[in-house]
């Protein structure tokens, strides 16, 4: 029987290189062989684990895109807060991808778009678990905008809808700030600069 540690350590070495090969290739491009290849495995190391391409590509979605979802069902102080909150996390979660793909690194945002939208196509149910991730985020940012007008922090006449809808997209512009900017440091620069620039219109 395989050591619990061996197992996880092996599974780990497969999705790992699994996905740093659907990030930066064609998803047809990718076969069980060029994983076997990669990762150094034999084919009945892989087939201990996965079943098919199939199965490695859910598991790498499920590891590197689901799971790694922001979180906020916690109430923050002010909107201010969720701001500097958002802002941080973004930065964090990119300079970690950037780290552990350096020849990369200005490539990153647009080939996880890429790769988010061969999980659309590949991974069944995918869309649905997007869509209610986006009904939550709108959810946190609803209300930390409605308890900003309440606190009087911001201005009360402001179209509410439209204002959830402007702070989501800008993290979802980064791949256009970087095709923009050139490069991951003006693309993050530019992020920060939205969401104060947003937030100081309709601040008091």
């Amino acid at each position: 029987m395989k050591d619990t540690k061996d197992i996880k350590d092996t599974k780990d070495l497969i999705l790992k290189t699994a996905y740093n090969m659907f990030l930066y290739n064609n998803y047809e491009a990718v076969t069980i062989n060029s994983i076997i290849k990669a990762t150094g495995l034999t084919k009945g190391g892989i087939y201990y684990y996965f079943d098919s391409k199939e199965a490695i590509f859910k598991a790498v979605v499920d590891r590197f895109m689901i799971d790694h979802r922001e979180n906020l069902a916690k109430d923050f102080g002010n909107l201010e807060e969720l701001i500097q909150h958002t802002i941080d996390s973004v930065k964090k979660k990119i300079t970690k991808m950037v780290i552990e793909n350096k020849e990369f690194k200005d490539e990153v945002p647009i080939n996880y778009l890429s790769l988010m939208l061969t999980a659309c196509r590949y991974y069944p149910g995918f869309g649905k678990i997007g869509k209610d991730f986006i009904n939550g985020m709108t959810e946190v940012w609803t209300k930390a905008i409605k308890k900003a007008i309440d606190d009087g922090e911001v201005h009360g006449d402001i179209d509410i809808d439209a204002s959830v809808a402007n702070f989501l997209q800008v993290s979802s512009g980064i791949v256009a700030n970087m095709i923009m900017g050139g490069s991951m440091i003006y693309a993050l620069d530019m992020m920060d600069r939205q969401y104060w620039e947003l937030y100081n219109r309709i601040r008091k």
